[in-house]
């Protein structure tokens, strides 16, 4: 149909309209990268990820790079005697990783010192099929959230024994629901986000009221893949949730309660997967993972802008045969309410750093079988 056929009206009403979806776009095809020189020089602290081949074929290694130091170092390495380690995410006060990884032929829960003066030490001395995943630290440090097998989520309250950490207690916050994964507390630790089903089409987010076990679905659409919450201190959900049924790329999305409409993020890459959101608390920076360049490397997004920063500079994306995922951040300030006893637990067990060798340095300017098999344990 040619244009002169169509009413002036209507004609300038399309062009409004075309106009106007460009403006609102939530993503970008192939985002470009802004400059080495503009990184934030204000993210001074750590970042912890974990980088492997594929997922489950044993070459996991957790890494930690120093924004400060300009260091990117393997903290993992085969003294652990722990295959696959993953998912890490420091405690409050960033004196511990907290990951998971296959020891005594099961997934287990680990936490080590981030001083390097002890090999991690096992939360959950499983053995067997027993499978204990996707890993995280209540608000205030002192207890642990954790996938345990197929449908549970578990809740382990810390303590440390001459400064060594383990479980007083573990109780079952879900109550067997289907295949509860990836759980997240909410600021005031008064409510768990976490995903549910049994992974692909069938899984959605819910948030749950830990005192009554009352569940609500948080963002759940049939035939549509969402999972992997994480909230920002001011109580932002970040998660991944696919773009459509049919295409089914990895979109981040933020909202904050079960009513509000889901914002799909500008730092999305529109034609990519984009994976693992990692906020920064106090700021509208998120550390991600996206197959922008092919396989998943690492970024830094501006939630407010849409700028997009590669790792690349830092040297965190230099091994291109492996993805990079499952990014946490810590500020080096320790939160209001630090978690506790850790102050104590670079004095446990035996002497020796467990610190891998640093593998890189920056020259730059500036400072889990619960989801998509691809990259979760």
């Amino acid at each position: 149909m040619k244009l002169r056929s169509i009413p002036f009206t209507l004609a300038i009403g399309l062009f409004a309209a075309m106009f106007a979806s460009e403006s609102n776009a939530a993503c970008v095809s192939n985002p470009p990268n802004q400059s080495n020189a503009s990184f934030p020089s204000s993210l001074t602290g750590k970042l912890v990820y974990h980088s492997y081949v594929s997922y489950g074929d044993g070459t996991s290694q957790l890494f930690i790079y120093d924004f400060s130091a300009r260091t990117l170092t393997q903290v993992s390495n085969a003294s652990w005697g722990i295959t696959d380690p993953m998912n890490a995410s420091f405690s409050p006060d960033g004196k511990w990783l907290l990951f998971m990884g296959i020891q005594n032929n099961a997934w287990n829960v680990f936490m080590w010192p981030t001083n390097g003066s002890h090999a991690p030490y096992s939360l959950t001395n499983s053995t067997g099929a027993t499978r204990n995943e996707d890993p995280k630290f209540s608000p205030d440090g002192s207890t642990v959230i954790f996938k345990q097998n197929s449908a549970n989520v578990m809740q382990g309250t810390l303590s440390y024994p001459s400064g060594i950490p383990q479980f007083t207690s573990v109780i079952n916050i879900t109550n067997n629901k289907t295949q509860d994964s990836m759980p997240y507390m909410t600021p005031d630790g008064t409510k768990l986000l976490f995903s549910e089903g049994t992974g692909g089409a069938n899984l959605g987010l819910y948030e749950e009221t830990i005192a009554t076990g009352a569940t609500v679905p948080f963002d759940a659409v049939s035939g549509i893949s969402t999972y992997y919450p994480v909230v920002r201190a001011d109580g932002t959900v970040f998660y991944t949730k696919w773009n459509n049924a049919s295409q089914q790329l990895d979109q981040l999305y933020t909202k904050t309660n079960p009513s509000d409409t889901p914002n799909q993020l500008s730092i999305n890459d529109c034609i990519s997967n984009n994976d693992d959101a990692g906020p920064v608390n106090g700021t509208n920076y998120v550390f991600f993972s996206s197959t922008t360049a092919g396989g998943y490397q690492l970024y830094l997004g501006d939630v407010s802008t849409g700028k997009r920063w590669s790792l690349t500079q830092f040297g965190v994306n230099s091994d291109t045969t492996k993805a990079k995922l499952g990014s946490s951040y810590y500020s080096g300030t320790p939160a209001s309410s630090t978690s506790g006893g850790s102050t104590s637990g670079s004095t446990g067990g035996t002497s020796g750093s467990t610190t891998g060798s640093t593998t890189g340095s920056s020259t730059g300017g500036g400072s889990s079988g619960s989801s998509r098999p691809r990259h979760r344990g």
